[in-house]
């Protein structure tokens, strides 16, 4: 959840007055909310026995409960998902209206949720994973230990290359059973290959 919060908060911290109070605010937040969801989530399946969030809010008579919750969590941070895909994607189509691709992808997504299958939500996340966790890692590295701002250039063909191995090394991982998972080992490893490759290439 993290992972893909972090390319959606930047579309709106970017706009901030003071960036820096902005994102800290944000992350805080949403850092002691996503923390007290999971605490909630792990007591629940502790208590009940159960892994199943529906059967647990049912079990505790709060069905009607739960699904306001869902709707209303979805109906907002899905208006967030949009207008930060329409962002994006307005800096591969510029003169597009970013109002307008957010739109298109509402309605992709739509039709993504009405019609793939609700077994393959776990793929997907991993699918969505192994795309944030290398851009991510290179982000990190460009900023706080290269100290570089690439906001100027169309594409950065460097960057790319490392995060299409990122995705790679990403894919691969899945097979391997680590004790924290595969994100912290991929943003890890290809943050330091991110550093060492600019700097040696800015050397030569």
């Amino acid at each position: 959840m993290p992972l893909s919060w972090l390319p959606i908060i930047s579309d709106y911290t970017r706009t901030a007055e003071k960036p820096g109070l902005a994102t800290a605010a944000s992350c805080s937040a949403y850092f002691i909310a996503s923390s007290w969801m999971f605490l909630i989530g792990m007591g629940a399946a502790l208590f009940t026995g159960q892994d199943d969030i529906a059967a647990i809010m049912v079990q505790a008579g709060l069905g009607v409960a739960g699904i306001l919750v869902v709707l209303l969590s979805t109906v907002t941070t899905t208006f967030l998902d949009a207008f930060s895909a329409g962002v994006s994607c307005q800096s591969l189509v510029p003169k597009v209206s970013d109002k307008i691709l957010a739109l298109i992808a509402t309605v992709l997504g739509v039709l993504l949720a009405i019609f793939a299958a609700p077994d393959q939500f776990q793929d997907f996340l991993y699918l969505i994973g192994s795309v944030f966790a290398p851009m991510t890692a290179i982000l990190l590295s460009d900023f706080f230990i290269l100290k570089q701002d690439h906001t100027a250039d169309s594409v950065n063909w460097l960057n790319l290359v490392l995060w299409v191995l990122g995705v790679a090394l990403y894919r691969f991982l899945l097979n391997v059973d680590t004790p924290v998972g595969i994100t912290v080992p991929v943003v890890v490893i290809l943050m330091a290959v991110s550093a060492l490759v600019h700097k040696v290439l800015n050397k030569a």
